[in-house]
């Protein structure tokens, strides 16, 4: 009898468990995991036999050279940018670029990111305005094309076969690259600073300054609304927001978790928000998942102040199960 193939889906993306059944659909003799976040990978780990197979869907985690070494079957990872532009944010650096082109790319996971064989890539035509959104939707198009195509290999115990006309392209960025790009020199012209802003600016959470006479001024945008939902806490998830056009008081934040509302005010004091200038930094919210939360089961959390998603939102938080009270 074949021994089953364990399959662990690393994401904190709303979209796992639409990835999860369509992977099911095409795998026999599989175990499929879920964890979100490297704590949960790690706590993984020793569960594992020799075949297990780690699929990293747009997530964030950068996953140890240890934690690699324990997939016999090997490690991929989806990278939400063309091969042409791997490390961080690839849709900002596309539209800096104006590329013609841009999607997504399945590879095999090194401890150095964005660096192992690519296996397989889905590139599609980028028409109308150059603007990182427009280059964000290519990528979300491209995105189930790609798994589609990858899904049966993903679960069997053959090793995927690599794309030998595929290799990465271009310069690894780092976040300190983006975000020298969004720090303007007194002598940008005004046609640079409007592809700067354009490109590296919303979604994503991201603060434009200028320097000039030997002192910085942050650039206000549109709207104003600046904030995070933060990685989450084993029993509770953290964010701020703050309004830069308006001034006043505290804003109110609705978490929606699994379609469960919850009101907030963003009133905390946040001493990182105030160092990176966005105000005072009385700025930050707290919420303690409820019990009936804390039941080590992923949970759908969104987080929206006037309307708008907070950058980091949604995503899928595993709270700690909440261990019974010792009598």
């Amino acid at each position: 009898m074949p021994m089953t193939v364990t399959l662990v889906l690393l994401t904190a993306n709303d979209g796992a468990p639409a990835l999860l059944q369509m992977l099911a659909a095409h795998g026999r003799d599989l175990e499929l995991r879920h964890v979100v976040d490297l704590p949960g990978l790690r706590a993984l780990l020793p569960t594992l036999g020799p075949k297990a197979r780690l699929l990293s869907y747009l997530s964030n985690v950068i996953v140890p050279a240890d934690c690699l070494a324990a997939f016999g079957l090997g490690a991929y990872n989806i990278h939400p940018g063309s091969p042409a532009y791997p490390g961080v944010a690839p849709e900002a650096w596309a539209a800096y670029e104006q590329a013609a082109a841009f999607g997504v790319t399945l590879h095999v996971m090194e401890p150095v990111v964005d660096s192992g064989t690519i296996i397989d890539a889905e590139v599609l035509p980028v028409p109308g305005p150059k603007a990182r959104p427009t280059m964000a939707q290519a990528a979300r198009q491209a995105l189930p094309m790609l798994l589609l195509r990858q899904a049966a290999a993903l679960t069997r115990e053959e090793p995927l076969i690599p794309n030998k006309t595929l290799a990465w392209g271009g310069t690894r960025r780092t976040v300190g690259d983006y975000e020298r790009m969004c720090r303007f020199g007194a002598d940008i012209s005004q046609e640079e600073m409007e592809r700067r802003l354009v490109s590296f600016g919303p979604p994503g959470p991201v603060q434009f300054t200028l320097a000039f006479h030997g002192r910085t001024f942050i650039l206000e945008t549109p709207g104003g609304i600046m904030g995070h939902l933060d990685p989450p806490q084993p029993d509770r998830v953290l964010g701020w927001v703050c309004d830069t056009a308006a001034k006043g008081g505290p804003l109110e934040v609705k978490l929606t978790v699994d379609g469960q509302d919850f009101l907030l005010w963003a009133g905390e004091h946040r001493p990182d928000v105030a160092a990176a200038g966005f105000g005072d930094g009385y700025s930050g919210f707290v919420w303690e998942a409820p019990a009936h939360f804390r039941d080590s089961r992923p949970h759908r959390v969104e987080a929206t102040c006037k309307g708008k998603p907070l950058p980091g939102s949604p995503r899928l938080v595993t709270f700690a199960r909440l261990e019974a009270s010792q009598g």
